[in-house]
């Protein structure tokens, strides 16, 4: 059937509006501080066979779950009693779809008449799943029977009914008596969908918004086609790191391939380390839906994202690794771990196949926060009512800088398209803590020509509580930044987290003294401490301090405008320290650029880079995707880097016009290269922990010593890099 295209519009945008009104009706009655204050559900409309037709604006992982825990409630639900009007289907299996445990899915058919036309579901992170560990994240656990409950497709609505036994079988499993909140709002975000679903079928018609749904899907099939053919051809790895498997350090990698041939994209997760048996490995659902959540970002980001890209997508992923754990391994922490890391892995490889193509110069850009965290503070309240208290500060994470522009400083994370933090004063009035501050971080934001967006810290100390309280920290990327630059851009902050014992907070509150506003000011006994730390004792005299990650920045830092490091540093985004060492910038005490010193220094800069560099020892070793040699012609750029003409065979500097490799390999096989600390990025970047777990590895041009690339590496590969086969058909050449 045609649809005409008014009638496609009105019945689509209520497609639409319909996924975000299931959000807001699911977070309205659950209450909850970890949806509420950070948005972390969202909600969707599948086909009959669970391809995803719409997403609400929230977290785009949440929503690409929904595609298989329909299949798997189809597979395991159809053939005895079968899939009815009425029913409800409650799923949290990681193994089936879900990203982990605490993420829990709700899904319902939609009938009309007696056909099944669609599917609407709502997913969202519940307060606590149940198990030895509250809110989820088991750092002991070694098998998911240590993880909580775990629920394949289960029928919770039937006939349009709650079933009690089933409310109840979850309840008894779960120690905060709010889930139930979180139960009850899925349900009543799915009515919601069905209702007016059941609105829109009987005023047009189920011919009508079944066509709908389908064109839906194909429109941005061939809207997405399109876009893939103006790329250039290649091949792009990216390499990311896991540093902590929530028992132990364990530097794990992550390697994604990522193949683009005319309209097709093939993600490639082989060369990924093994499973293990700490609670940060991901199962497949988790990595399907990371890698979606990357590709709509980056590429479809004008597109509704549904799983019309999908179509586009290979994923090849090998059985049992970190990405692909299988049953019975853990993977509660996946959600802030394997995942949110593979995100910004695929996201990294897909900003540079953009920044290879001039027409798409504008939408690359560096990784944002690469890491989430699990913060968690136990205990009881005034009221002797035990509380379990979801910190979620660090949703306000750096964006990574732009090809045009600075990254956007505590901008959220990159998957929450409504991004959102929790009200400090709506924490403290439930909960039995009190914050000293949370601020921006200072020298957070990844060095380059536009810096990366600050990430912030946040000082806590336990206030107005009846028994003891404790801390749990779950999470990595405190060894490893994970905020990747671009083009010559440097990492941005890594995770730390800090105990000040003996901090003379008791006396100083009942003196009504000043407290302290940055974490330099905190006083006390000062102990880094390590990350996955499980239930850990919160005294009154002690303020515990912690900041997430920030985000990548963009080109070679010396050539920074000195205007914007001078208000870098005016603004404290950016130290007087980090201002000379790393972006060459002399600013004086009383804040303003010296700028005759500025040239000198970047000169000494340029000087010791061509002096202390040495020749790439190999090109990179990635297969180029098939093309006959000498039928390809034309040039690309990547960015105002490098560029590629395929005529000449060619890639050479942008700045002075050195060639530095053929246009078929890795141009970084041209460059010298120095292998450095992560330090050479700035402070908090890994140092702290003193593991020295990756390095940096600096790429600049032998003829003018710019900075053309910089890589985040292990002591042993495989190496990040890049080769073009094809300029594509959107490109021109640069300067047109």
């Amino acid at each position: 059937m045609i649809v005409d295209p008014v009638t496609f519009e009105v019945v689509w945008h209520r497609l639409l509006d319909t996924t975000e009104e299931m959000g807001i009706k699911y977070m309205r009655t659950s209450g909850s501080p970890v949806l509420v204050g950070a948005y972390d559900a969202s909600t969707g409309i599948c086909l009959p066979d669970g391809q995803l037709v719409a997403m609400g604006p929230y977290i785009t992982t949440q929503a690409h779950v929904l595609a298989l825990i329909v299949q798997a409630t189809l597979q395991k639900r159809s053939h005895r009693r079968g899939i009815r009007k009425g029913d409800m289907f409650i799923c949290n299996d990681p193994y089936l779809g879900a990203t982990h445990q605490p993420d829990v899915a709700t899904v319902a058919p939609f009938h009309h008449g007696d056909r099944l036309h669609a599917w609407v579901g709502s997913s969202g992170h519940w307060l606590d799943i149940g198990g030895s560990e509250p809110g989820g994240f088991n750092m002991n656990a070694t098998s998911v029977f240590d993880e909580g409950l775990r629920l394949p497709p289960t029928l919770l609505v039937e006939d349009g009914v709650l079933r009690d036994d089933i409310a109840d079988l979850i309840m008894s499993q779960v120690r905060e008596p709010l889930v139930e909140l979180d139960l009850r709002g899925q349900v009543t975000s799915n009515q919601a969908g069905l209702l007016r679903l059941a609105e829109l079928y009987d005023a047009y018609g189920a011919d009508t918004v079944d066509a709908v749904m389908r064109e839906g899907l194909d429109h941005v099939e061939r809207r997405f086609r399109q876009r893939l053919r103006t790329l250039p051809d290649g091949v792009w790895r990216e390499v990311q790191y896991l540093d902590h498997d929530g028992h132990q350090r364990n530097l794990r990698r992550i390697v994604c391939t990522v193949t683009k041939s005319g309209e097709q994209l093939t993600i490639d997760f082989d060369g990924s380390d093994p499973q293990v048996a700490g609670f940060a490995n991901s199962a497949y659902g988790g990595l399907r839906a990371s890698t979606l959540s990357a590709v709509c970002i980056m590429l479809g980001y004008d597109l509704t994202w549904n799983d019309g890209m999908a179509r586009c997508v290979t994923i090849n992923a090998p059985r049992r690794t970190i990405v692909t754990a299988e049953y019975p391994m853990p993977v509660s922490m996946a959600t802030i771990s394997a995942i949110v890391v593979n995100l910004n892995l695929v996201f990294s490889a897909l900003s540079k196949m953009l920044l290879s193509s001039p027409a798409h110069h504008e939408e690359a850009m560096a990784t944002w926060c690469g890491t989430s965290l699990g913060v968690s503070i136990l205990g009881q309240n005034a009221d002797g009512q035990m509380t379990v208290a979801p910190e979620g500060s660090h949703f306000a994470a750096g964006g990574g800088a732009r090809t045009y522009a600075d990254g956007v400083d505590t901008g959220g994370i990159i998957i929450n398209t409504t991004a959102n933090i929790p009200s400090i004063e709506q924490t403290e009035a439930d909960y039995p803590l009190m914050y000293m501050f949370r601020e921006q971080l200072t020298d957070s934001g990844g060095p380059g020509k536009f810096r990366g967006g600050m990430s912030g810290g946040v000082a806590l100390v336990p206030y107005d509580h009846s028994g003891p309280v404790q801390t749990t920290f779950a999470g990595v990327g405190a060894d490893t930044p994970n905020g990747f630059g671009l083009g010559g851009g440097l990492p941005g902050a890594a995770v730390r987290f800090v105990r000040y014992r003996n901090a003379g907070l008791p006396a100083a509150l009942e003196a009504a003294q000043g407290l302290p506003g940055t974490e330099a000011e905190i006083l006390g006994d000062r102990e880094m401490t390590m990350i996955n730390r499980s239930l850990a004792p919160f005294e009154d005299d002690t303020v515990e301090y912690h900041n997430w990650q920030g985000g990548g920045g963009f080109g070679d830092p010396i050539e920074r405008a000195t205007s914007a490091v001078e208000d870098d540093v005016r603004r404290r985004a950016v130290s007087r320290a980090v201002a000379h060492d790393v972006y060459g910038v002399v600013v004086d005490e009383s804040g303003h650029v010296d700028e005759d010193a500025t040239a000198r220094r970047r000169d000494d800069i340029r000087r010791r880079r061509l002096a202390d560099g040495v020749p790439a020892e190999r090109p990179s070793d990635l297969p180029l995707p098939t093309a006959a040699e000498g039928t390809v012609t034309g040039t690309t750029s990547y960015g105002d880097i490098v560029r590629f003409d395929f005529d000449e065979d060619t890639a050479t500097c942008m700045a002075c016009g050195h060639r530095l490799s053929a246009a078929r390999e890795d141009f970084r096989a041209g460059c010298l290269v120095e292998t450095v600390s992560v330090a050479a990025a700035g402070p908090n970047r890994g140092q702290d922990y003193g593991a020295d777990a990756v390095r940096l590895q600096t790429y600049c041009c032998p003829g003018c010593a710019r900075q053309l690339e910089v890589s985040v590496v292990a002591r042993s590969g495989p190496q990040p890099g890049f080769v073009l086969s094809a300029p594509g058909q959107g490109t021109r050449t640069a300067g047109d």
